[in-house]
């Protein structure tokens, strides 16, 4: 005797076909017509027939309407095209292997609601806020209103109102609507992240290409929020412009200040300072002597001078002097 042509798979592919034609009917009649079809099939798979199951039982969905005059059960509905083919889909093994994955990921989503409605309140808050010209302020916690303290009080309420709202059981019509406000909620809040890179990336390489501040070095040591200090103008208290004073520092060093090379008439100068008795320049002579180079014949662009365009004494600044109280001589009364 050779060996059965039926193979318990091919005998369990026939009784799951089957089963899918009688699914319009309660559990425990689908159950009862099953059982005898399970018993024949497995008589079947010890036979020796050659000839598939479909020919000796016939097509699994004129089986099954046979299954069901004999029980005296009503015929199968007509099923449009769209259930007919979801129906494969669910019987497919693909679909069987697939569905533990599908049970555990909604299990899943289940225990994380509460994150969601937490995050949902937190995200009503901050999308506002986003909004504004100065989002980056409202990153990670919102500032509506330049307030950080407001921001908090405001997100804390919204989350309670969240949890409320995802513990109440709502109406089919509501909770599809809050489902739906809560995709779109999701989505502004990815395209604001997107936005907000882009203006964290902008703030970066704004910041990366901006120009280092100006430290003091050698050839510019004293220095000012403004930049370099090329001269410094002293004055008396009365308002008289002092000349030929010398400066120091807290510890006695000459104050020094870096060279001048920019003038509004475009003449290029040198320095001129004075010299002390043993012929050494005092470069700590303040305001600073300055002379037109005459050797050069051209201005500081190189364009060629003409007569009169180099000014033969720079003016000092105008500066807004104070005025000090006159100091009385008079010698105090005794006690």
């Amino acid at each position: 005797m050779s060996a059965p042509t039926v193979s318990p798979t091919q005998a369990a592919d026939y009784l799951a076909a089957v089963e899918r034609e009688l699914s319009d009917l309660p559990a425990e009649d689908r159950s009862a017509l099953l059982e005898d079809l399970a018993l024949h099939l497995d008589a079947l798979t010890a036979e020796d027939d050659d000839r598939e199951l479909a020919v000796r039982l016939g097509a699994p969905a004129a089986y099954a309407a046979d299954l069901r005059a004999a029980a005296g059960l009503p015929a199968r509905a007509a099923t449009t095209g769209a259930r007919s083919r979801v129906d494969v889909v669910l019987a497919s093994a693909a679909y069987r292997r697939a569905l533990p994955v599908l049970r555990a990921t909604g299990r899943l989503l289940v225990e994380l609601r509460p994150a969601w409605w937490v995050l949902r309140g937190y995200l009503v808050v901050l999308l506002p806020c986003l909004l504004g010209p100065d989002r980056l302020e409202d990153v990670p916690l919102p500032a509506p209103l330049h307030s950080h303290a407001l921001g908090v009080l405001l997100v804390l309420a919204a989350v309670a109102a969240s949890v409320v709202l995802g513990r109440r059981t709502l109406p089919t019509v509501l909770r599809v609507l809050v489902a739906a406000a809560g995709v779109l909620l999701v989505m502004v809040a990815v395209a604001a992240a997107l936005h907000l890179r882009e203006d964290i990336r902008g703030g970066l390489s704004a910041a990366a290409w901006a120009p280092a501040p100006q430290v003091p070095d050698e050839e510019y040591p004293l220095m000012s929020r403004h930049g370099p200090i090329t001269d410094v103008f002293p004055y008396a208290a009365d308002g008289t412009p002092l000349e030929g004073v010398l400066l120091y520092d807290q510890d006695g060093r000459p104050l020094k200040v870096g060279f001048q090379e920019w003038w509004a008439d475009r003449c290029a100068r040198v320095l001129a300072q004075p010299k002390a008795a043993d012929g050494v320049a005092v470069p700590n002579s303040y305001p600073q002597a300055y002379a037109v180079d005459d050797g050069r014949g051209v201005d500081i662009y190189g364009v060629p001078l003409t007569p009169g365009q180099c000014a033969t004494d720079v003016p000092r600044p105008a500066v807004p002097l104070p005025t000090f109280a006159a100091q009385s001589t008079a010698s105090a009364p005794a006690n």
